[in-house]
């Protein structure tokens, strides 16, 4: 074993555990936007379908047309949205929004 290996350890345990740390505050919350990533290859169209299929209403889109941003006060939509194809479902607002380009609804 080389003397580089018992500082290696340490230092790739504190990375993941960080890295965890990170994922469980971006964890979607009932009634709080989220944001379903979706495959990148999908096109608007697709992503728009299968947030409606999920149950949840579409509110916009993020700053690529394969992320939508949803909320719903259902805890169970998370779950749905994935069923639904989303890679991840996280919370939007812990993402920045997701950076939008436009909203869905015209404000006055």
């Amino acid at each position: 074993m080389s003397r580089l290996a018992p500082r290696v350890v340490p230092v790739l345990m504190l990375l993941a555990s960080l890295l965890l740390a990170g994922f469980a505050g971006l964890a979607p919350a009932a009634g709080r936007p989220v944001a379903a990533i979706f495959p990148p290859w999908w096109n608007a169209t697709q992503v728009f379908e299968a947030v409606a299929r999920a149950g949840g209403p579409f509110i916009r889109f993020g700053a690529f047309p394969f992320i939508a941003v949803t909320v719903s006060p259902d805890p169970a939509v998370a779950a749905r949205l994935r069923a639904a194809g989303a890679f991840l479902v996280l919370d939007a607002q812990a993402l920045g929004g997701c950076v939008a380009r436009k909203s869905v609804y015209a404000r006055s």
